[in-house]
Parts: structure tokens; sequence; C-alpha cells
């Protein structure tokens, strides 16, 4: 299967949050997950620099911990196959495949009758990879896409959010954690009508200045003792 190398979240050396920092996020995120009814798409929306990829980190930690993290990419401009939109299903559709045996099974029938779904437009790999193996299978998980504004895409509105649009409620249990600067065409995608009304929003920019001080306090005072310590 092909499939991205250092893309998840175990990856890498990407720190999460300080402890102590971010709890409200994080227990928003962790209610979102949690509640059965609320919608299956979440958009994680910051400026550059608020913190957007080390709260999608510890994020996954802590759903990994709790077993309910199916599979997660980590967006990068500054890698070719990670900032290659063909390339996030299929590496999703491996990570799902260590993790869940019933996703495996079906994934194995779909690869018998197609070897090469994985190199194919993002339609087909949405199809073949997500919709026909939940169908089959309703296994509840999260799937976590980091960074999506950091991948090559020339489309007016996100190819990926596009496709998105089309399946996410024929998608059964699966929860879609994406974060993403509010660029034209993330902002366009997720405003697609068949998308919008499943997504939840936070805007990391909106958080209150008082909670975000608290946070930058801790945080300069952990790393200066642990300096000082030295």
């Amino acid at each position: 299967m092909h499939h991205t190398t250092g893309a998840e979240h175990c990856s890498g050396n990407r720190q999460g949050c300080l402890g102590g920092t971010r709890v409200e996020v994080l227990q928003q995120l962790e209610e979102w997950l949690e509640d059965e009814q609320s919608q299956p798409v979440f958009w994680l929306n910051g400026l550059a620099g608020t913190g957007k990829s080390t709260i999608a980190q510890t994020f996954a930690e802590i759903a990994f911990a709790e077993g309910k993290l199916g599979a997660s990419f980590f967006c990068s401009r500054d890698f070719e196959d990670r900032s290659n939109l063909q390339a996030i299903l299929p590496t999703l559709a491996f990570q799902l495949a260590y993790q869940c045996p019933l996703y495996r099974e079906q994934l194995l029938q779909v690869l018998r009758a197609n070897p090469g779904v994985g190199h194919g437009s993002l339609c087909p790999q949405m199809e073949a990879l997500m919709v026909g193996p939940f169908q089959a299978t309703q296994i509840p998980t999260l799937i976590i896409i980091d960074a999506l504004d950091e991948c090559r895409d020339e489309e007016p509105a996100s190819a990926l959010l596009s496709v998105l649009s089309r399946y996410v409620d024929k998608i059964p249990h699966v929860k879609f954690f994406i974060t993403g600067r509010p660029e034209p065409r993330i902002r366009s995608g997720f405003r697609l009508v068949s998308l919008w009304p499943h997504t939840e929003i936070l805007r990391l920019h909106d958080v209150e200045p008082d909670v975000v001080d608290s946070d930058i306090k801790l945080f300069l005072k952990t790393w200066l003792t642990d300096i000082a310590k030295k």
C-alpha cells in the first residue's frame, strides 16, 4: 500500500502542549470526540504561530492513549511526500489497517480488486479507502489531518475538503479533526454547502486573551526555571 512515512503523530520530534496549557481547548476537543451527536468534522482554525499543530499533536496523543485514534497525517511543506494531497488518504488507510483488524480485512479486499487505488485521484480513494470499509465495519474512530494548508493544491477550494464534503454523511461513526490556517481555499472548502453543516469550528485567535496570557506565563516560568537549573 502506497503511504508516507513520518506523517503519523508518533514520528519525528513534534512537541505537544506543555502540561497545564491549552486546557480549555483540549477539553472542548475531547467533549466533541465523546459526543455521538456532535458534528463529524472539527476545524481548528488559527493564524500562523497560534499553536494548531501543537494542539493536534497533544490531541492525537490523548486519543491514541485512549484507543480512539485511527490514523493521523501531519502535513508539511518542508517534505515533498507530506505536502502531496494524493498521499493523505492512502497513508491514513495504511495506519488504520494496523489499528483496526476489521478495517484491515476490508482494505485487503479493496487492494485485491484494485492494487493501484493508492495512486488514484481523491474521489476514488475516498470511496475505496474510507466510505466502503467504514460502511462495512461501522468502526468508530478519529482521523487527524494537521496543517492542511501546507499541501500543494491548485483548486479554489481545497480539493480534499471538496471530496470530503461529498462523502462525509456516508462515513458512519468516523470523526475528522482538521487544522489549517484560514487561507482562502481552506475557508472556501469548509464553506461548501454539503460540508458546512457538518463542521464545528474553533478559531484560536478568538480564545480569551486572559487564557492565552496565563498559558504563556506558565510556559515561560517552566522553561526559565529549567534554564536556571542548568
